[in-house]
């Protein structure tokens, strides 16, 4: 009989986004206190999940894994926009190009879980509706800030883009009930990595959310600037599962650059999907 995986749900405590999620398991989802601590506060159990309080912002939690020995962790968190757009976003975490200046490591990639975020990502569609939230976004972003070293796979579910989202009790519990579905029912899809388009990556929510695609990592336009194909590479080997499929938003990514990656992809025997 296999063993169940012992997922972690990571909030960190002065995140006030993070809070709220958390709030909304522990009281929808029946998490109970356990002697367990973590940095001195209370671990939270149900089941083989579990709710642990970080001291520090998640995107510095490179060795969470070791010290909480998880085998997979979702960190629930505030994202944040100068527009300050309603969203719910999900996303992997890791830094596409030589620079690092939120946590983890220059070019490195944290490993994806594809069907975990798809879970997640039709669980926010459902609540946007479910729970009335026509205001906010749901979207999947691009691959960004640290973590990057952690050795099981991890993604982000995230309230954005400001203080009055961040305290929203609806969209706590949409969040909530996204980690929720995601950590026990993860979708089936074939696992992908997606390239071109913005921070937020519409054309390839759509795939995710419509076609039996599950896309980890997104490499999105300005990785182009730098284009450097080691990153491609690394992309599909720290994405969890067999991941043969490249899916490219056509348009999203300029001619020149776009034709060097479909040499590249073609060279390394993936299938290429343009939306």
């Amino acid at each position: 009989m296999t063993k169940p995986m012992t997922i972690l749900i990571a909030a960190c405590k002065n995140d006030l986004a993070a809070t709220t999620i958390g709030n909304k398991l522990i009281e929808k989802y029946s998490f109970v206190e356990t002697e367990k601590r973590s940095n001195g506060l209370p671990i939270y159990q149900n089941g083989d999940l579990l709710l642990a309080y970080l001291d520090r912002d998640d995107i510095y939690a490179d060795n969470l894994d070791q010290r909480l020995q998880a085998e997979a962790i979702i960190f629930a968190s505030r994202h944040r926009s100068e527009s300050q757009e309603p969203t719910l976003t999900t996303h992997v975490s890791g830094n596409l190009t030589s620079e690092a200046r939120f946590g983890g490591m220059p070019k490195r990639l944290a490993l994806s879980h594809p069907n975990m975020m798809k879970a997640a990502l039709l669980s926010l569609m459902h609540s946007r509706e479910a729970l009335r939230l026509d205001q906010y976004q749901v979207s999947l972003e691009a691959t960004h800030h640290g973590p990057t070293e952690l050795q099981t796979p991890s993604l982000f579910l995230e309230i954005g883009s400001s203080e009055k989202q961040w305290r929203d009790e609806s969209a706590g519990e949409a969040v909530a009930d996204a980690i929720y579905a995601c950590a026990t029912k993860p979708a089936s899809g074939e696992v992908s990595v997606g390239f071109g388009g913005g921070h937020y990556s519409p054309k390839l929510t759509k795939v995710d959310l419509e076609e039996d695609f599950s896309i980890g990592h997104i490499l999105p336009k300005y990785f182009f600037d730098t284009f450097d194909p080691s990153m491609v590479r690394l992309a599909f080997e720290r994405t969890f599962g067999n991941c043969t499929n490249a899916i490219i938003d056509w348009k999203g990514v300029r001619g020149p650059e776009r034709k060097e990656l479909v040499k590249l992809l073609e060279g390394l025997g993936k299938r290429i999907m343009r939306v």
